[in-house]
């Protein structure tokens, strides 16, 4: 299986996406985290299944969450660019390229 690198962005996304669901709901941050373990289960098996969204970035929406994961394949690895919500503006991330 390919190594997931996540850039540091994409790691505060994570982060503060965990601690917001759980400031909502005890346990909630743990659902985000475990949908997102899924989601980026299923790209590491199959990295190339997602289309491409902007240049060589790819996407995978997450289940039960509004959350869509930016990627991109480099050198047999995945580098996650952002795990995006839904509702926000995609210039956002797409300035980090």
């Amino acid at each position: 299986m390919p190594r997931i690198l996540f850039t540091p962005e994409a790691e505060k996304e994570i982060l503060d996406s965990f601690f917001w669901y759980e400031n909502e709901r005890e346990g909630l941050g743990q659902s985000f985290k475990l949908c997102l373990d899924a989601a980026l289960s299923s790209i590491s098996r199959n990295p190339n299944f997602s289309s491409f969204v902007y240049k060589k970035i790819r996407s995978a929406k997450m289940e039960k969450f509004p959350y869509t994961i930016m990627y991109r394949i480099v050198d047999e690895q995945i580098q996650i660019i952002a795990v995006f919500h839904q509702s926000r503006n995609p210039k956002i991330w797409k300035k980090r390229m």
